[in-house]
């Protein structure tokens, strides 16, 4: 006989996994992407590991957030399984939670962050919203999502821990290297983390007009001006001009 609570829900036949903590990296590694200027990693990495606009420091100034992507997928307005990711913490460790851009409640606040803050967490990362926002520029937390929510939403559902998740439009593993402040955030895989930090050119602090290379600025000036009228000229004589990029010399 069916009730009526099963014509209003169903249970998964999929059970959710908790999966077990990735191996760390090494400390000089991750100093490397503390250097890092973002959008210099964003370059190394490419679009598909720079996670869109809309994820934002939830407040400013805030501190940079760099450390290991420990991911959850929890259901979209409900908070269980974040909790129980905060209980697995591990030093070095930044939260990516996918909540699939839900903000009409928060992954959690300020307090519940505190122990597992002494524990080694960096940050979080969430495609969604948090709260207590003064509490954690307080505590000096960064948090980088979409909104700010006060509701702090039920907790029924188990979503999964150490899985892939999307975050920002990029899909992010356990391990991967996560890296934001007011420029955005970027995601470097595990696997291609030496790659990318060796990439890293050494970025000057930001400097005045009268700090920059002229004669070098004036030159990639020029190759992106002769750039693009080839591109026009391709493009009007009918030719397969306007297709893409098709060397570095046009990047800025």
């Amino acid at each position: 006989m069916t009730s009526d609570l099963d014509v209003l829900a169903h249970t998964s036949v999929i059970r959710p996994r908790i999966q077990p903590p990735v191996g760390r990296v090494d400390a000089a590694l991750l100093a490397r992407f503390d250097r890092a200027y973002v959008p210099d990693l964003s370059d190394a990495v490419g679009f598909l590991y720079t996670m869109d606009a809309g994820i934002r420091p939830l407040y400013e100034p805030m501190n940079r957030v760099v450390g290991q992507a420990l991911t959850v997928k929890m259901p979209p307005g409900d908070n269980l399984t974040l909790h129980g990711a905060l209980g697995m913490v591990e030093p070095g460790d930044v939260l990516v939670v996918d909540s699939r851009g839900y903000v009409g409640g928060c992954a959690t606040g300020a307090s519940a962050l505190v122990i597992p803050m002494r524990r080694g967490l960096r940050g979080a990362v969430v495609d969604g919203a948090w709260r207590d926002i003064a509490e954690l520029r307080a505590l000096e937390f960064p948090v980088c999502g979409r909104g700010i929510a006060p509701f702090s939403p039920p907790k029924g559902y188990l979503g999964e821990i150490n899985v892939p998740v999307v975050c920002g439009g990029v899909v992010v593993n356990p391990g991967d290297i996560v890296v934001g402040d007011g420029e955005g955030v970027v995601v470097v895989p595990l696997e291609a983390a030496q790659i990318v930090a060796d990439s890293l050119p050494d970025h000057p602090a930001p400097l005045g007009l009268c700090g920059y290379d002229i004669a070098a600025l004036e030159r990639a000036a020029t190759r992106r001006r002769r750039y693009f009228m080839e591109m026009l000229a391709a493009r009007q004589e009918g030719s397969d001009g306007g297709s893409g990029p098709r060397s570095d010399e046009a990047a800025p």
